[in-house]
């Protein structure tokens, strides 16, 4: 079935049943969607258009992505992770970063971990990285050494780490054991010489202590990644996590492009496929 359609500028406007569809040349699925009409590929135009009707799935399989639902597991998630993902899929974003934090995170076997830690970053504008990880800032002494033991060597390339039920996971508990790590904004109620940056695997994160307004938290294990300079701790992370996850890629690539049409015309070609094998079973059967 045809749909209607005007190209005006910039943007091309397809009419599905009664409502209109806008679909800019900033869209990373526009160049497609173009093409599909001018090959009267209808189906393909609805797919893109509507993608509630198209599930992708991610890492290796836990995760899938229907219009603006997001499944661990075939189990529906709501969180402020879930949501920015589905956002950052339908502005064309890289999502493969997240893709990989929730996967570490989900390992995690603390619920309340697994449900603050997002945000956490998020508001404290610390970046994912791209195996699913992320950065946090840490205060240590002038000899590297952390600054309530004294004896962990927290210089850059070693990691640090200690047995998780030794963590205290109280967050009520402000000033507790474990390693700690935290937000720029909380470096100046801190002592210590030195300032590093330190690489957490979701996983290994235990509390978020609710003091000095959630800046801080404790893990059982992190990587010493970096050393900065103390008056420039502003610059270290300047965009807040979504961008920083995605590396500056704020847009798709043509293969990035040509990869999601592939995915899109894959779950088609399998659903034609279905269709005429239950219609040649029916046959069949007759």
């Amino acid at each position: 079935m045809a749909y209607p359609y005007i190209v005006q500028g910039s943007q091309v406007t397809v009419v599905i049943g009664s409502k209109p569809h806008v679909v800019s040349k900033s869209h990373p699925m526009y160049q497609r969607v173009v093409e599909a009409i001018k090959a009267n590929d209808w189906e393909t135009v609805d797919s893109i258009i509507d993608p509630k009707k198209i599930v992708l799935e991610y890492g290796n399989g836990n995760i899938a992505i229907e219009g603006d639902r997001l499944f661990w597991k075939g189990e529906e998630l709501h969180s402020s992770l879930s949501v920015r993902m589905i956002r950052m899929l339908q502005d064309g974003f890289d999502i493969k970063p997240m893709v990989a934090f929730m996967e570490n995170l989900m390992l995690n076997p603390s619920k309340r971990a697994v449900t603050e830690l997002y945000g956490f970053l998020e508001k404290n504008n610390l970046p994912i990285t791209p195996d699913g990880n992320f950065l946090a800032y840490k205060k240590i002494r002038q000899d590297y050494k952390d600054c309530h033991s004294g004896t962990m060597d927290n210089s850059v390339g070693n990691v640090v780490e200690m047995e998780r039920n030794r963590v205290d996971d109280d967050q009520n508990r402000t000033c507790s054991t474990g390693l700690h790590f935290c937000s720029r904004d909380y470096l100046n109620h801190f002592g210590g010489e030195r300032i590093v940056i330190v690489k957490i695997n979701p996983r290994d994160v235990v509390s978020i202590p609710n003091d000095y307004n959630d800046s801080k938290g404790r893990a059982c294990r992190y990587e010493v990644v970096d050393e900065i300079d103390k008056e420039k701790a502003d610059e270290a992370f300047a965009k807040s996590v979504q961008e920083a996850a995605v590396r500056e890629a704020s847009v798709l690539t043509d293969a990035e492009r040509i990869e999601v049409a592939r995915l899109i015309q894959e779950v088609l070609n399998q659903r034609k496929a279905q269709a005429q094998a239950a219609v040649q079973t029916d046959d069949s059967a007759e």
